[in-house]
């Protein structure tokens, strides 16, 4: 995140934007007073059991609290990556106990188990991801704070690609890249951690292509705003 509060202010500045506000908050305890046509979320509510408290029923936590900076007619957009069928948790072996028996990274020898660790918490942020199905948000969706509008797939082929693309450009600019890492990660961990990143993008890239795409996949959603019913 704060490379991209870096970034964003500069990229701003290249299109004269005056209009955008950088907020960097926890969504679990952030609070305003202000409301908004059109509010996007990318990619939040994998983490939302994580941050929000442990409880799947966060995501109508959230949804209640978004709808709360919507005007009336606002409308919601939500992008997060899914499985078409199953939710599960991708989490820290080493931090959920010898007895855990969940699904994902944290199978594995106890290498592979601090591989998990560290790729988790340095790349995603947090050491407990959770991939929600397809449809899951749906089943927690209060009608007293948003409706569906529309929603549609976007095949797990695009992400596979970008992640490709990614790794073709990291390392075509290795050199460039290798300052970056050992001022981010120190001299002694920028080795380790560029083969934890390229681990990553090899890793997106195979689950997102698997099965031609239709097996780990973008879900997006469209919400409006559940107008306000009249006590009288």
């Amino acid at each position: 995140m704060g490379e991209l509060n870096h970034f964003v202010p500069l990229f701003h500045r290249e299109l004269h934007l005056q209009n955008v506000e950088i907020i960097v908050a926890d969504i679990s305890t952030f609070e305003m007073e202000a409301s908004y046509d059109r509010i996007f979320s990318i990619g939040m509510f994998e983490d939302v059991c994580c941050f929000f408290s442990q409880h799947v029923t966060n995501y109508k936590d959230l949804l209640k609290k978004i709808s709360g900076w919507m005007k009336h007619d606002s409308l919601l957009f939500v992008h997060h990556f899914c499985h078409k069928a199953f939710a599960y948790h991708f989490e820290n072996a080493l931090e959920a106990g010898s007895s855990n028996k969940g699904v994902g990274w944290a199978h594995g020898r106890t290498r592979e188990k601090s591989l998990t660790k560290a790729m988790m918490i340095g790349l995603l942020g947090t050491s407990s991801v959770v991939a929600p199905c397809l449809l899951q948000i749906c089943f927690f969706i209060s009608r007293e704070d948003v409706s569906v509008v529309d929603q549609w797939l976007v095949n797990g082929k695009h992400y596979a690609q970008t992640s490709e693309e990614w790794l073709k450009r990291m390392d075509k600019n290795s050199a460039s890249i290798k300052p970056i890492m050992e001022s981010t990660y120190g001299k002694d961990s920028a080795v380790k951690w560029t083969v934890y990143w390229r681990t990553f993008f090899i890793s997106v890239a195979e689950l997102f292509g698997y099965n031609d795409g239709e097996e780990w996949m973008a879900a997006h959603f469209l919400f409006k705003k559940t107008r306000e019913v009249s006590s009288s």
